[in-house]
Parts: C-alpha cells; sequence; structure tokens
C-alpha cells in the first residue's frame, strides 16, 4: 500500500519542480503620490593633475649646509637663552651679596655711632652740671661783695602778700641786715628781721601766720636749672635731625661757643622771688 501511495500522482510541488514563479504583491488602493525630484548633485571641480617632478637625492654638500645651519640657529638659541639665565643668576647673586654687605654696614654705624650719641649726652649733663656749679659760685661771690638788690627782691616778695597782713617776718643773711633796717625805718615798717646765716646774701624768705614766700638766692637758682633741664629734656625727646654730611661748618669753634651760650642760665630770673605751695593768694 506505501509503495503504491508513492507511485500514485500528489498535490504537492516538489523544489525541484518550482521554476519561474515570482512573488505576487497585493495591489495597493491608496492615491497615487508622485515621487520627490532628485537633488541636484554638485559637480566636484576637476583636479588639475600636476606632474610629479623626480626627486633627487641631496648631495653630500646639501645636508652639510643644512646640518650647519641647524647648527648655527640652535647655538644663536642657547646662547640667548644662556646669556639671560646667566645675566638673571649673576643679578640675583649681586643682589644678595648686596644686601648682606649693607646690613653689615648698618650694624657697623650703628656700633660707630650709638657710643657717641650717649658720650655726647654725658658731655652735655658734664656741662650741664659745670654751668650750674660755676653760676653757684659766681653769683654767692657777688652777693657776698654786694647784696643791694635785696632791696628789689624785698620789695617784689612782699607785693605777693595779701593786703593789710600783720606780724610779718623777715628772714635775711646777717650781712644785710643793716640794709634792710634802714629800709624798714624809711618807710615806716613794722616787719620783724631774723638774722638767718644760712641764707645766701641777697635773698630773703617771708612768712606771716598763712603764708610764706621763699625769694632766696639757692631757690631762685634751682628754678633757673629747672628750666633748663626742661628745655634739655625737651630736645631730648625732640632731638633735631642728624647731619651725616661730610660739610664742616667754616668756623666750627663759633657755633660751638653759641650752644654753650644757649645752654646759659639767665641770671636775670634771679631777682623773681618763689611762692612756695603754702602762700597765700
Amino acid at each position: 500500500m506505501s509503495a503504491k501511495s508513492d507511485e500514485s500522482p500528489s498535490d504537492l510541488i516538489r523544489a525541484r519542480d518550482v521554476g519561474g514563479f515570482d512573488v505576487w504583491s497585493l495591489p495597493s488602493f491608496d492615491p497615487h503620490v508622485p515621487e520627490p525630484e532628485p537633488e541636484p548633485v554638485e559637480e566636484l571641480p576637476e583636479m588639475e593633475e600636476v606632474p610629479l617632478e623626480e626627486v633627487q637625492p641631496l648631495t653630500l654638500e646639501e645636508v652639510e649646509s643644512i646640518r650647519q645651519e641647524a647648527y648655527n640657529e640652535g647655538f644663536a638659541v642657547g646662547e640667548k637663552e644662556g646669556f639671560h639665565s646667566t645675566t638673571l643668576k649673576v643679578r640675583q647673586e649681586a643682589d644678595v651679596a648686596l644686601t648682606a654687605k649693607l646690613r653689615a654696614l648698618e650694624s657697623l654705624m650703628h656700633n660707630l655711632f650709638e657710643p657717641i650719641a650717649e658720650q655726647d649726652t654725658q658731655i652735655e649733663k658734664s656741662l650741664v652740671g659745670l654751668v650750674q656749679h660755676i653760676a653757684k659760685q659766681v653769683i654767692q661771690r657777688e652777693l657776698a661783695i654786694d647784696s643791694n638788690q635785696i632791696e628789689h627782691v624785698m620789695r617784689e616778695a612782699l607785693k605777693l602778700l595779701p593786703l593789710g597782713v600783720g606780724n610779718v617776718r623777715l628772714y635775711i643773711n646777717p650781712q644785710d641786715f643793716e640794709l634792710v633796717k634802714a629800709l624798714r625805718e624809711r618807710h615806716e615798717e613794722t616787719w620783724r628781721i631774723v638774722e638767718d646765716a644760712a641764707l645766701l646774701p641777697g635773698g630773703c624768705r617771708v612768712e606771716t601766720e598763712h603764708s610764706r614766700i621763699d625769694a632766696t638766692v639757692e631757690t631762685r637758682i634751682s628754678q633757673v636749672m629747672a628750666k633748663l633741664f626742661d628745655q634739655l629734656h625737651e630736645q631730648a625727646l625732640h632731638p633735631a635731625a642728624a647731619d651725616l654730611s661730610l660739610e664742616l661748618p667754616d668756623e666750627p669753634l663759633i657755633a660751638a661757643d653759641n650752644d654753650l651760650g644757649d645752654a646759659a642760665p639767665d641770671t636775670s630770673e634771679l631777682n623773681a622771688p618763689a611762692l612756695d605751695g603754702r602762700d597765700a593768694p
């Protein structure tokens, strides 16, 4: 039965029997859409064909020339960069060395001028002390010889007393007793004259129950010296600018004499009596 079925014709189409068949597509029922026109294609410019020159090999002279030019160019660039680098390095080293030298010089100048400044201060103090001592000696000598200025000193001291004050005691040096006594009698005053050998001639001290006026020579000299010391202290707080110029004055001795003259005390102020803290107004 199987053999019989194999030999009978069949509706199957074998692959080897398929010949001129094609795929059939169902036709479209959509409206017709026109196809877009193709974009124009730009024509590329024609390339001009340039015939290649035949490359000639470099000769030995040309190779040597190229090498020499490259060497010279590299040498010039290296020389320029090296010169700049060397100059910068030398300048930095010079700055460091110069800074060290300047610091050493500043230290040397400081060590040189500091003792001079201290010496000037000591000399100034010594001169002031000497001037004070000489002034006292000269004033004491002059007053020992002639103490007639006691009249002016007494008048200025008595002016400081309140009006109508009584019981006035006048302390003076024994050398001035007769002169003061004559003044009291001439002005018909009731002063009580007290001799005090501790006072220098030419000075006095006036006392009442509520007042005390010190017009002694010692006090007036101390006042003048105090003003002098105040001036020196003010100069020390505000010193003048240092003059480092090498140009010396034409007459240094005269300038020095003028400086000493400025430092001398003003003896004209010795005639002004002093009013101490217990004096009445």
